[in-house]
């Protein structure tokens, strides 16, 4: 009898034995299928292009299985919320807003129980009060990404110990991956926008070598159609002044006179043209001079604010002053008969400010494609580093505003060699 008790006692024993150690391997297999999960098939699927939420549900439904659990969900912070992305079985759960304090505390907190989550994240709990809950936090180098919840209903088994070492692995492994991937998209859309800008910088140089070939065309019709004519005429005036000086006098008197008329008009011709290459009152005075003489002869009535405003490098003042002047001759154009029209040129922050606005009858943005002037508006900022931008509502008139990059420092020196140096639309020379 008492070998058999013996006997009984031992392959109790044994059978124990065996129970338990089928038992922790299979936890241990639970616990390396998730992890491996994470470190290989996740991070590989990933950078072959597999969709993130495809990868979290496969992640969340490896934790169910291997643990046996009610539910398992998968939560990721964005914006200022966490937002549930994956989730076995499928749930429909609001997403939960999150203060930058508290996702520090997430951040850096351990895997948690429900006690946690009432304290810190009460919402997680709306509709599983009693269940039983592990909660491990999905960071990086103190930056939260999201949460791991895994769950049993109440009454049920209890969560054992061993899963909290699986899921602050599972989460650890998640936030580098997560974090990978948040860098790699970042730097796509940053090589993309650089792609883009480089695309727009060519398109842009292209458009602004065809526009100074057509400036040059045009001032040299100018010249040769205007100014070179009224010379002409002149010339051929002198030579028959000559002629009548001495045997017709009195013709010679007229022909004077013609010769000041004509030497008026070819001033005025050069003046004009003058004009339309560089202005002299922007060169003289600067930007808040010239663009209340541009208001004064404008279509339409407008106004100039530029109190305050000092003086700027001359590309940054003539792409400034071009593009408000563009933008005065489009409101004389489409703001209509009784609209007005104001600029204001203001310095903030670094940059140079300006904006065109009119109480026109305006349009809608999106149904109008950009037309050459705004084009060409857009390439003059372009050049000097700015910026345009333009609003438009029907019936709420149009504001067509830019800002430029400037320097204090260089603003200082130029304002000082442009009080040094004379004024060459006004010095004579000597004698």
């Amino acid at each position: 009898m008492l070998a058999g008790l013996v006997a009984a006692i031992l392959a109790v024993t044994l059978i124990a034995s065996a129970a338990s150690a089928q038992s922790r391997q299979r936890r241990e297999t639970a616990s390396l299928s998730a992890i491996d999960f994470v470190r290989s098939s996740f991070a590989s699927q990933l950078a072959r292009g597999v969709p993130m939420d495809e990868l979290l549900l496969q992640m969340v439904e490896a934790l169910r299985d291997g643990f046996k659990l009610d539910a398992a969900e998968l939560w990721l912070s964005e914006g200022g919320s966490l937002r549930l992305a994956a989730a076995d079985p499928r749930a429909d759960r609001k997403p939960i807003s999150i203060t930058p304090a508290e996702e520090a505390i997430a951040a850096n907190a351990h895997v948690s129980s429900a006690s946690w989550a009432r304290v810190w994240l009460p919402a997680l709990l709306d509709g599983r009060e009693q269940a039983t809950l592990r909660v491990a936090p999905i960071s990086n180098s103190g930056q939260l990404f999201g949460l791991v919840v895994a769950e049993r209903a109440p009454r049920s088994k209890d969560l054992a110990a061993h899963i909290d070492v699986t899921l602050e692995e599972v989460a650890r492994e998640l936030g580098v991956a997560v974090k990978k991937a948040h860098l790699d998209s970042s730097l796509k859309d940053s090589l993309e926008q650089l792609r883009r800008q480089a695309t727009e910088l060519q398109a842009s140089r292209g458009r602004l070598v065809a526009a100074a070939d057509a400036e040059r065309r045009r001032i040299e019709r100018n010249l040769h159609d205007g100014a070179q004519q009224h010379l002409v005429a002149l010339a051929v005036k002198v030579r028959l002044l000559e002629q009548f000086a001495e045997r017709d006098p009195e013709r010679a008197r007229s022909l004077a006179n013609q010769l000041q008329d004509d030497v008026r008009s070819a001033i005025e011709e050069l003046r004009s043209l003058a004009h339309g290459i560089y202005p002299p009152l922007l060169s003289s005075a600067g930007l808040g001079v010239a663009l209340r003489a541009a208001c004064r002869r404008a279509a339409l009535s407008a106004s100039a604010d530029a109190d305050g405003v000092g003086r700027y490098a001359p590309e940054v003042e003539a792409a400034v002053y071009f593009c408000c002047l563009e933008a005065l001759q489009n409101a004389g154009k489409y703001a209509g008969e009784q609209a007005s029209a104001r600029v204001r040129i203001w310095e903030d922050a670094g940059g140079l400010l300006f904006e065109v606005s009119d109480d026109g009858v305006g349009f809608e943005v999106g149904r109008r494609d950009e037309g050459a002037g705004l084009t060409n508006m857009r390439d003059r900022l372009g050049a000097v580093g700015g910026t345009l931008r333009l609003q438009s509502e029907p019936g709420h008139g149009t504001r067509v505003s830019g800002v430029v990059p400037v320097s204090a420092t260089n603003n200082g020196r130029i304002a000082q060699r442009r009080a040094e140096a004379p004024d060459l639309n006004t010095a004579r020379p000597p004698g």
